[in-house]
């Protein structure tokens, strides 16, 4: 990370946040803290884009209450993905109902 701090953005991983899992809000704010340290001590100016990802429900308040804490923690990207589990793995049908709500606002 301290190497991604000097350019313009990461897509960080999270042990506690396998595929399609929200991580952590406190480990998140802990990211950002110190990429924005490390940038600061390497001179890096201009913005830092933090992209997260996870499944979010497609109704526009599970988005919002999944995405909005994590906004509010530094991220600026949003990565939708589909959990790596379960009987709906490898099907057409939950994907495309997320995708017809469209991306989440929050």
């Amino acid at each position: 990370m301290r190497r991604a701090a000097r350019w313009d953005g990461a897509v960080p991983l999270f042990e506690s946040a396998r595929h399609g899992y929200v991580p952590e809000l406190a480990e998140v704010r802990d990211l950002v803290a110190y990429v924005r340290e490390h940038r600061a001590a390497a001179g890096a100016e201009g913005p830092f884009e933090f992209v997260l990802g996870s499944a979010t429900p497609p109704d526009a308040a599970g988005a919002r209450d999944v995405i909005g804490p994590l906004h509010d923690a530094g991220a600026t990207w949003w990565d939708e993905r589909q959990i790596q589990t379960g009987p709906d793995l490898d099907r057409l049908a939950p994907v495309l109902r997320r995708v017809e709500a469209g991306p989440p606002v929050i």
